[in-house]
């Protein structure tokens, strides 16, 4: 079991590890992402595999840093291998399926995988898992558990866990109040 890998191992996994072809109805585009972690043996810390329960889930509970892939190449300048890349719209399936953040509702998910046939592997409905276009994706996603090389230092993970802690519609006010405290706690430090 390992905590971590590199953008350029997912990539390669994706690319190499027998996914191109897989039906849809066997591996949607979550399960897709979620197979290449497990493969490279990448687990939570508790020692169990990824499972989210959806892309919206992805998008809003686990990214370490998010933009749109214009966002992306202008502060990294290039989308890094292994990236998450979301199809985000503002079509009221945020607010059908609970979430009103205002961060959109990430419909599908796929990684980033450089210049091989097409840049991106995912799966959808039609085709299963396969090679795609970018112009299908409208943001990028990293994860904290995914080394890129050159991604922004990732806050502590107490910080991460007040932010989700904010976000989550269900969260009591004691919850929020505390999470509140940690971040202003971090905010002072790294100010200092």
């Amino acid at each position: 079991m390992i905590l971590r890998t590199t953008g350029q191992d997912m990539a390669e996994q994706a690319i190499t590890g027998g996914y191109i072809g897989i039906p849809y109805s066997k591996l949607d585009c979550q399960g897709f992402v979620e197979q290449v972690l497990k493969d490279l043996s990448v687990r939570k810390p508790d020692g169990t595999p990824y499972n989210w329960r959806g892309s919206n889930s992805m998008w809003r509970n686990h990214i370490t840093w998010k933009g749109t892939i214009e966002e992306c190449k202008k502060k990294f300048g290039e989308i890094p291998l292994g990236a998450f890349l979301f199809l985000l719209k503002w079509d009221g399936g945020e607010e059908e399926r609970g979430y009103h953040d205002g961060l959109g509702n990430a419909s599908h998910v796929g990684l980033y995988v450089g210049t091989a046939p097409l840049p991106v592997i995912d799966s959808q409905g039609n085709r299963g898992v396969d090679y795609c276009k970018l112009n299908v994706f409208t943001h990028v996603g990293l994860m904290d558990m995914i080394d890129y090389y050159n991604e922004p230092e990732p806050t502590p993970s107490d910080e991460l866990d007040a932010v989700r802690i904010i976000r989550n519609a269900d969260s009591t006010d004691e919850e929020v109040l505390e999470a509140l405290k940690t971040l202003t706690k971090y905010l002072k430090e790294v100010t200092l």
